[in-house]
């Protein structure tokens, strides 16, 4: 028996999998393109916790735990006859989808960025549905969205349907989508062709729509070698993360616009816990389950003040700082989310959003020096309104889509 995490050396890909093989008495297959890494280098940006390439992770691993149960493997799951070949070998009864490109800023950089962004995490979806239906038809995919597929409605957001009553009538549709960057769009392709895939073939899978993770440390990855990876800077680092790097590199906070955007977020171990339960108790056969993955709601200021707070104690006294916002985005909202299902699965929240920070700032500390040298990498430089001009590119082949499918044997 086997488990599969797509997109292994992930922020939570790489905790994912120690989870499982740590727990659990079964094969766990990571696999990875490592192309993360090189992505937030194009950038200039850095991992704040210095991370080991995955031969090393794995073996850190090994030494940590005493189990021979881990492995990661490297390979580009945009290439379906390596994703066929991959589900047809190890016929693994849970895939965890994580392997996606998964920053908007990076996607709104210009069209090339947007249309890597769109063809890979499209092809890695659809890759991986067409070879589970060819070769493992009972297994359960769960794959890892994003609450920002909704957008920020005025309505309560329900998980994955909602009744409503239109001209005299009662229907249950899906939630609409109001997706806020090319990658958030090439999230609710996904989200669409997973539908598809279960109403014709009856695809077993769980689509997570997750809200903003924050933390730097689970309870399995404390050993030496398991950590993993923290970024900071505006393209990929996210809101909480780059509030403390902005605090030790210039003893400012950036807050966008009104600082009143509303957002659903969750630590790293609840994370990590939630995707545990949800491979445990999976989706029933030809289902396709919804699970909205939040716990806390804060505004960007919110956030903020905590950081601050928390920052006073290790000699700061940061400043705000506003700036235009660089995206499109409502500057005011209400924002609800209903997200029980985890809850009724028996899911229990085991951290608490100050402790979590403070851990973020400890480790941020420790490893300062690199912050500071990617000092220049945390302001924001993407911006919503107009594509960036010359910008860098990590590799050649993300400059033209058609070259990039023909890289594929898409021509």
């Amino acid at each position: 028996m086997a488990i599969m995490v797509l997109g292994a050396d992930g922020y939570i890909g790489w905790p994912l999998s120690v989870r499982l093989a740590r727990e659990l008495d079964e094969e766990v297959i990571g696999v990875d393109n490592l192309i993360t890494r090189r992505l937030v280098a194009e950038v200039g940006g850095a991992s704040a916790v210095p991370i080991l390439d995955p031969e090393d992770r794995v073996n850190a691993y090994r030494k940590a735990y005493g189990k021979n149960n881990l492995k990661i493997i490297t390979g580009d799951l945009t290439d379906g006859d390596f994703v066929d070949a991959l589900i047809a070998k190890y016929k693994p009864h849970t895939v965890y989808h994580l392997a996606q490109q998964r920053s908007a800023p990076y996607s709104m950089i210009d069209r090339d960025h947007a249309a890597y962004t769109q063809v890979n995490n499209l092809l890695t979806n659809l890759n991986l549905i067409f070879a589970v239906m060819k070769h493992d038809p009972n297994a359960h995919i769960v794959k890892m969205g994003t609450m920002g597929e909704y957008g920020t409605p005025s309505y309560t957001i329900s998980e994955g349907w909602m009744n409503i009553k239109y001209e005299g009538k009662k229907y249950r549709i899906m939630v609409p989508r109001d997706p806020g960057s090319w990658y958030h769009l090439s999230k609710v392709f996904d989200t669409y062709n997973m539908i598809f895939a279960n109403k014709i073939w009856g695809i077993r899978a769980t689509d997570v729509q997750q809200g903003v993770v924050y933390g730097s440390r689970t309870e399995d990855t404390l050993a030496d070698g398991l950590r993993t990876r923290l970024d900071f800077d505006g393209v990929w680092g996210t809101v909480m993360n780059k509030y403390f790097a902005q605090i030790i590199a210039f003893n400012k906070v950036l807050i966008y616009g009104k600082g009143l955007m509303r957002r659903g977020f969750l630590s790293l171990q609840d994370s990590i816990d939630c995707l545990f339960l949800l491979g445990q108790k999976p989706a029933d056969e030809g289902e396709y389950r919804v699970v909205n993955q939040i716990e806390d709601i804060h505004s960007t200021m919110d956030l903020a003040k905590r950081a601050v707070k928390i920052a006073r104690k290790y000699g700061y006294d940061p400043e705000f700082e506003r700036i235009e916002d660089p995206r499109v985005e409502k500057q005011a909202h209400r924002y609800r989310v209903v997200h029980s299902t985890l809850r009724k699965l028996g899911f229990r929240p085991r951290k608490r959003m100050d402790d979590v920070l403070e851990e973020i700032m400890q480790d941020m500390l420790e490893h300062q020096d690199i912050i500071k040298a990617h000092a220049d990498s945390i302001w924001p430089k993407v911006s919503w309104k107009k594509p960036l001009e010359n910008a860098p590119h990590e590799f050649e082949s993300i400059k033209s889509p058609a070259a990039f499918l023909k890289g594929k044997g898409y021509s």
